[in-house]
């Protein structure tokens, strides 16, 4: 069976940044999200040896969930300049790696993964996500599995069970009751991990809670039903119906060796050419990875 290998940009970038120490060139060009990114990329090629790859990236116009409620992601910080520069530097790079990059304005990487792997999914593929967000992990199934590259855990439906109570096609309408501080989504007043679970044993989804609104707003008087409702579609992944997906697309293409030896000696990877010359032993054989 394929396997399509897919990978949450915009997030990995950040989660980059922030966990390396700052790196930059001798002429002072910040250069760590690039470095923590494609250490990442690389490792996952030569581990995983794909043959369908690909990566989504958020783009900075506002998304469909921002214009719906001003609030979402409101708390988090805007993209450091340090950052901001190296994001051009990290899309060429994959793309000489013959990688292929998803993006459009108005949607996050999250719906496109989502569609990608719908897509996928529908033609008998086996999926891998990596991705460090929780919200992606309501993906999961049988045939798709969630990574997340910073800490290498792999998330199966018994993972996700374990880690929140509740499996991933419930995680939506838990996250719903508990919140989400990361995308500031408030949840309802006074319910906690614990009683999220047994609210939803009880009721079986949010939207049976808010089709018998009368019931639960008894036990929970502070409960907003609105901002309940607003949560549950701020949380959910949908299908991108403008994406077009074709298999190949997804198809990993030849590397551009030369120009990605090139880019890293500019940039001053010393460890990360030695991860090239891997690949380019490789190039001499059929398949490239």
């Amino acid at each position: 069976m394929k396997t399509l290998y897919l990978l949450d940009g915009s997030a990995f970038l950040y989660r980059s940044f922030f966990a390396l120490p700052p790196l930059s060139t001798k002429e002072g060009f910040p250069t760590g999200a690039i470095y923590g990114f494609m250490r990442a990329l690389l490792y996952i090629i030569k581990t995983e040896k794909p043959k369908y790859f690909a990566i989504a990236f958020d783009l900075p116009a506002p998304t469909k969930r921002e214009k719906k409620y001003s609030e979402y992601k409101a708390k988090r910080p805007a993209m450091p300049d340090p950052l901001k520069v190296q994001v051009p530097v990290i899309k060429e790079l994959v793309s000489l790696l013959g990688i292929k990059i998803y993006e459009l304005e108005g949607y996050e990487a999250d719906d496109l993964i989502a569609t990608i792997a719908q897509w996928a999914l529908e033609k008998d593929f086996k999926v891998k996500v990596y991705s460090p967000d929780k919200d992606i992990l309501q993906l999961v199934n049988d045939r798709l599995l969630v990574i997340n590259p910073i800490s290498q855990e792999v998330f199966d439906r018994r993972k996700v069970l374990e880690k929140f109570g509740v499996p991933p096609e419930k995680l939506r309408d838990y996250l719903a009751l508990v919140g989400d501080k990361v995308d500031n989504i408030e949840g309802v007043r006074g319910v906690g991990p614990k009683t999220a679970i047994r609210i939803l044993e009880t009721y079986g989804s949010v939207e049976n809670i808010l089709a018998r609104w009368e019931d639960f707003s008894t036990a929970f008087p502070q409960a907003d039903r609105e901002k309940l409702k607003l949560a549950l579609e701020l949380l959910s992944l949908h299908r991108v119906e403008e994406l077009e997906v074709r298999e190949e697309d997804l198809l990993i293409g030849e590397p551009q060796l030369e120009a990605l030896k090139e880019r890293f000696e500019r940039l001053e990877f010393k460890s990360l050419l030695k991860d090239l010359e891997e690949i380019k032993k490789k190039t001499s054989q059929k398949s490239l990875f």
